[in-house]
Order: structure tokens, then sequence, then C-alpha cells
């Protein structure tokens, strides 16, 4: 009699854990504020990020300054990542993107965007979650 209840409570075990997890939905998130003003910055921004990359992949023989194309598309970004009506953690991670973007054929720019940072907002000062119009 014993190892019959063994033998229930291990299937009563087995069909309890093969349903953990299973099916379950994870549980739902807000989705992030943004306002027109911010996405249309967003987009704009990625539409840069697509031209470092463009830019990146023509020839340069000077990785240090990189090419004419590389130079104008950075500062584009720059100019756009600075004015954007976005937070400090979202405007990292896109020079992230626009660092990855390089493969490093310019130096110049890799500094330029680095600089460009917030770090020092990040560490320092509490995110808000409110709308940016």
């Amino acid at each position: 009699m014993p190892s019959a209840l063994r033998g229930i409570a291990a299937a009563l075990a087995v069909v309890a854990l093969a349903g953990c997890g299973s099916g379950s939905k994870p549980p739902a998130q807000a989705a992030p504020c943004v306002s027109p003003a911010a996405q249309r910055a967003l987009k704009s921004l990625a539409a840069d990020t697509v031209a470092i990359r463009s830019a990146a992949n023509l020839p340069t023989q000077n990785t240090l300054d990189g090419n004419p194309a590389i130079n104008a598309a950075t500062d584009h970004f720059l100019s756009d990542v600075q004015t954007a009506p976005i937070d400090n953690l979202t405007r990292n991670r896109l020079i992230d993107h626009a660092i990855g973007a390089l493969v490093g054929e310019c130096q110049q720019c890799f500094e330029a965007l680095e600089a460009d940072r917030p770090v020092p907002a990040i560490a320092h000062y509490s995110q808000s979650t409110s709308c940016k119009s």
C-alpha cells in the first residue's frame, strides 16, 4: 500500500510540474508613453543610423577621419539626437546603435558619439516616465 501511495504522489507531482509555466503569458507591461514628436524623432534617428551604416560601407582611406559621407551622416545624427524629445536612456541606446553602424570606419566619429552620451544625466538624475511633446 505505501508504494501505491508513493506512485500516486509521484504521478500527481509529474502532472503538477508539467503544468508549470506552460501556456501562461507574462504579465502585461504598460506601453511606454511616446509622444508624436518623439515618434517622429525616433524615425528620423533610425534613418540617420541607416545613413551612417551606408556611409561606413563606402571606401575609407583613413579610419581616423572616415570619409565625407560618414562625417556628414554622423553630424546629422548628433544634431538630431541632441534636439530629440526623448529620455536619456533612449538617447544613450540610440547612440549605441549609431556607434555600431560605424563598424570602425571613423575613429573621430566614434569619439564624437561617445562624447555625446548623457551618462552623467543618467547616473545622477531620475528618469521621468511622462510624455514629452
